[in-house]
């Protein structure tokens, strides 16, 4: 089981009890609107995504890596992060970072402290030479986590994403292993 700790934050694999505070968020349309092929709309669809979760890992070969994010204080379920492997090589893997968590969290930097502690991790654990991300433009939170983190912006996707009945524009990020290790420099050097 993987646990990742921060000053404020656990992060770990899911388990079993997580259902009913995962599903408190994946049915809830204003936290779930970017992510509407995750929102669930009834108990048995959010057991399926915690299946998901569960059986990856416990996989040998783990593609995916969702995990929850548990407040260290209060041990409240706060959210989900996590990534999937999108390729590998020789040189290493690419990972697709996502995540999401409740409301009364939002504009705090649980979102930002999280993504740092399973960006580490990846890098350093998992042969990860490169972390991608996006989110729709008008998501101004996520991009700007994204910014946080040092990622690097790639694209910027004109009409993109059809939600609803209406397109929106998206933009993608990127975050290299010796960009990461560079900024982690910088960092402890001003702390």
């Amino acid at each position: 089981m993987i646990r990742i700790t921060t000053k404020r934050l656990i992060i770990r694999d899911h388990q079993e009890d997580d259902i009913y505070a995962m599903h408190e968020l994946l049915c809830d349309k204003k936290a779930m609107f970017y992510l509407p092929e995750i929102r669930t709309s009834n108990i048995d669809e959010t057991k399926d995504n915690l299946k998901i979760a569960l059986d990856e890992a416990k996989a040998n070969d783990r593609n995916k890596y969702f995990f929850a994010i548990i407040n260290n204080d209060t041990q409240d379920y706060i959210g989900k992060i996590g990534f999937t492997r999108t390729s590998e090589s020789t040189y290493g893997k690419v990972m697709n970072l996502g995540c999401f968590i409740k409301q009364e969290y939002w504009g705090k930097g649980i979102v930002t402290e999280a993504a740092r502690a399973v960006i580490d991790y990846a890098f350093n654990n998992l042969y990860t030479i490169k972390i991608e991300t996006g989110c729709l433009t008008e998501n101004k939170g996520s991009e700007r986590v994204m910014n946080k983190l040092g990622m690097r912006k790639e694209a910027e996707l004109n009409k993109h994403t059809l939600l609803g009945d209406k397109f929106y524009d998206r933009v993608e990020y990127s975050l290299f292993k010796e960009d990461w290790e560079r900024q982690k420099e910088v960092y402890s050097e001003t702390v």
